[in-house]
């Protein structure tokens, strides 16, 4: 028998694959349910812009051809929308495949990065796959980042530090002031990557507006997607805003055709509806706004979100999570490091209210 555990190596068999939840209509075949809510995956419920659907279905006759390599008009408009020169921005298969092409393209041999914990953990796997590693850095009791404890970590091996902002699991933000603080003791060939991926939610009167750190930090990548706020998590498209030397870098290493035709499309549709955009993040707050407050009513401790979910202190994470999955209501279990803890995405109003009616039920309240 070939042993493939061997020839992978171990830096990639000690790699804890992600375990995606199963398709919702699986497990209600499983569990014998219908019309299960997930609030599990922090997706849009609302879905995408109208805009978007027409152009998609526009689009269908040129499902044969390649698409542009280069995302040429997604990321002319980007470019003018953000206001920065287009050879800043490269566009991939989400912000999963943007972190790898960072890594891949500056990380050399005994390198590594670092990222306060808990956070986004396919920093570290990807990490792991390249043959690197990623330090965790263990945030503070609040959930908020221990600035001094991530400064202390950066040695000469150093190449990059993630920060997500708002913050994957926790919805917790770090403020404007205490990020360019930071800013201004990092070394400049530690390349900082902000991973704002919920950004849009972002409500925060001192949430940083990171795009005008560009002029005085050359050091810095801004991560977005438009899986989130725009709901197109199914085509799978993220971008990275960085100095025009790094996206040179790494479009050598970017595949040439890695940004789907379909997710072009879309996304420069979804870009063409602000007005869409602004009407999700209104009701995004709304039903924020609701479970927070149920969950103050029932007593259970919270970290409040500048995000499109919420992590929630239920006593046992892991019981919890499956009492409610046996009602129809898939939350998400975030493990023995947060196993007091279920986080939940914020759902339509209607889901938002089932889920608060069955977590009262499961809890005895």
């Amino acid at each position: 028998m070939t042993d493939f555990k061997k020839l992978a190596g171990k830096a990639i068999s000690d790699i804890v694959p992600y375990k995606p939840g199963k398709p919702v209509k699986e497990l209600e075949r499983e569990l014998g349910i219908k019309e299960a809510i997930k609030l599990a995956s922090n997706e849009n419920p609302f879905g995408p812009s109208p805009k978007v659907k027409a152009a998609i279905k526009d689009f269908f006759p040129e499902i044969s051809r390649y698409p542009y390599g280069d995302a040429h008009y997604l990321r002319t408009k980007l470019a003018a929308k953000l206001e920065v020169p287009a050879d800043m921005l490269l566009f991939g298969t989400g912000s999963n495949e943007i972190i790898e092409l960072a890594i891949r393209t500056f990380l050399k041999d005994g390198e590594h990065v670092i990222s306060p914990a808990p956070s986004f953990s396919v920093y570290s796997s990807i990490a792991q796959a390249a043959g690197k590693s990623c330090n965790w850095i263990p945030c503070k009791k609040d959930f908020s980042f221990d600035f001094d404890a991530l400064l202390d970590a950066i040695n000469d091996k150093t190449r990059m530090i993630f920060i997500a902002n708002p913050n994957n699991p926790t919805g917790a933000y770090t403020a404007d002031k205490e990020l360019r603080a930071f800013m201004e003791k990092v070394p400049s060939d530690v390349i900082v990557v902000f991973d704002e991926a919920y950004v849009e939610f972002a409500d925060a009167k001192d949430f940083p507006d990171t795009m005008k750190y560009l002029d005085k930090f050359h050091n810095i990548f801004i991560m977005r997607t438009f899986s989130k706020a725009y709901g197109l998590a199914a085509l799978r498209c993220g971008y990275v805003v960085a100095d025009a030397m790094a996206i040179d870098m790494m479009n050598r290493v970017r595949q040439p055709f890695n940004t789907n035709m379909a997710a072009q499309v879309a996304a420069e549709a979804a870009l063409g509806d602000e007005a869409y955009l602004d009407k999700v993040i209104k009701k995004n707050k709304k039903g924020r706004n609701y479970l927070q407050k149920e969950f103050k009513n029932l007593g259970l401790p919270f970290v409040k979100s500048q995000a499109n979910f919420i992590l929630v202190e239920v006593g046992d994470g892991e019981k919890v999570f499956n009492d409610l999955l046996k009602k129809g209501i898939i939350v998400r279990y975030l493990g023995p490091s947060l196993g007091k803890y279920i986080r939940v995405s914020v759902g339509t109003m209607e889901e938002n209210e089932a889920f608060i009616e069955q977590l009262k039920k499961v809890l005895g309240k």
